[in-house]
C-alpha cells in the first residue's frame, strides 16, 4: 500500500504554516514518516506519540525530529514554548478538547496550530468504519475544534490517494489492527464494490482519503475571565 504518494499533507501543511525557523510540536507522530520531511527547515521540531513501537521506529531515522512517547492530553512540556502545532490524523483518536487546550497552553502567543482531520465520509474513511466506526470521535473533534480557544485562519477540504497493488494488498490493511478474516474481506469487497464495482484478483485498486485541513491562530484568553469549554 502507498499512501499519499505525492506527500500532499505536507504541501498543504507548508502552505498554510510557514515552518522555517520555528520551533514545532508534532502530537500522533506515529512511525514519523512526514515528521522527517516537515522538520527539516525548522529550528526545533519535536514529535510526540502513546505507540510505543512507532516511536521506536521513527527513533531509527536521522534528521532534525526528536521523537518521544506521550499524549497529547497531557504533556511535560512549558507553557508558550512552540510557535506551531500539527496534528496529522489524531486529534480524534484522543479527548479532543483536552488535546487542543493543551496545544493552546504550549503555543506561544500568536501560534498557529494545524489540523488534519478525515472525513467520516471518505471513501477510505468508510473501510475503516466497517471494523471500528470512528464517526462519534471525527464528530467530537471536529466539534472540539469549534468550541477551541483558537480563532479559525483557514479551511479546507482536499483528498489524497491511496494506492493497493491489489485485493490481497487491501485485505492485509490493518483496518481493524489485524490482517482481515473471511468476514472481513467479504465486508471489504462489497464496500468496494459499492465504490468501483466488479474488480478482477490482480486489479490495483486506487482510493482516496477525504482530508478536512484547518489552520487556526492562539487566541488570548483573559486570565479573569477563563476559556469555558462548555460554552
Amino acid at each position: 500500500m502507498i499512501y499519499d504518494k505525492d506527500h500532499l499533507q505536507m504541501s498543504m501543511i507548508q502552505s498554510l504554516a510557514a515552518l522555517e525557523g520555528c520551533t514545532v510540536l508534532e502530537i500522533g507522530c506515529g512511525e514519523g514518516r512526514l515528521s522527517m520531511m516537515l522538520a527539516r527547515d525548522t529550528r526545533r521540531y519535536i514529535a510526540i506519540d502513546p505507540d510505543r513501537e512507532a516511536v521506536a521506529k521513527a527513533l531509527q531515522q536521522s534528521g532534525n525530529a526528536q521523537f518521544f512517547i506521550g499524549s497529547g492530553e497531557n504533556m511535560p512540556l512549558g507553557d508558550s514554548s512552540f510557535d506551531r502545532v500539527i496534528f496529522i490524523l489524531s486529534l480524534h483518536h484522543q479527548n479532543s478538547l483536552q488535546a487542543l487546550l493543551e496545544a493552546h497552553r504550549v503555543l506561544a502567543p500568536g501560534g498557529r496550530v494545524i489540523i488534519l482531520e478525515p472525513s467520516a465520509k471518505g471513501e477510505f474513511q468508510q473501510f475503516f468504519h466497517l471494523f471500528d466506526d470512528e464517526t462519534a470521535a471525527l464528530t467530537s473533534a471536529a466539534h472540539a475544534i469549534c468550541h477551541s480557544p483558537f480563532d479559525l485562519i483557514r479551511h479546507k477540504d482536499f483528498a489524497v490517494p491511496v494506492e493497493f497493488d491489489n485485493l490481497a494488498d487491501l485485505y492485509q490493511y490493518p483496518f481493524d489492527q489485524s490482517p482481515a478474516d473471511d468476514t472481513g474481506r467479504s465486508k471489504i469487497l462489497a464496500k468496494l464494490r459499492q465504490f468501483r464495482g466488479n474488480i478482477k484478483e490482480g486489479q490495483a485498486i486506487q482510493l482516496f482519503d477525504s482530508i478536512h485541513i484547518f489552520s487556526l491562530k492562539k487566541r488570548q484568553v483573559d486570565r479573569e475571565y477563563p476559556f469555558d469549554p462548555s460554552s
